[in-house]
């Protein structure tokens, strides 16, 4: 997978079900991190916070709208306007 810059906006595609198909933003990529193999600090992008969250053990309800989690469960949003289909791309000879 591809490596996440921060400011980019992702879905959650899994994890803990009630925080699926959040919209995030990357803070910043911890790498690896706490046993995760490639981690990130995260945060949503509406302010709310997250409706499920992990910590040490216990999980906390609507406790903060930051949060880490691994690379395998974000998918990051793609811009329309810069999105390019690659049938339409004429490949230019010298």
């Amino acid at each position: 997978m591809s490596i996440l810059k921060p400011g980019t906006r992702c879905v959650i595609v899994a994890g803990c079900p009630e925080n699926i198909g959040l919209v995030v933003e990357v803070i910043e990529r911890l790498g690896e991190w706490d046993g995760r193999p490639d981690a990130y600090r995260v945060r949503t992008v509406s302010g709310r916070p997250f409706q499920q969250l992990w910590s040490g053990g216990d999980l906390l309800r609507a406790a903060s709208d930051e949060a880490i989690t691994d690379r395998h469960k974000l998918r990051p949003l793609v811009d329309p306007k810069t999105e390019v289909d690659v049938r339409q791309v004429e490949v230019m000879q010298p």
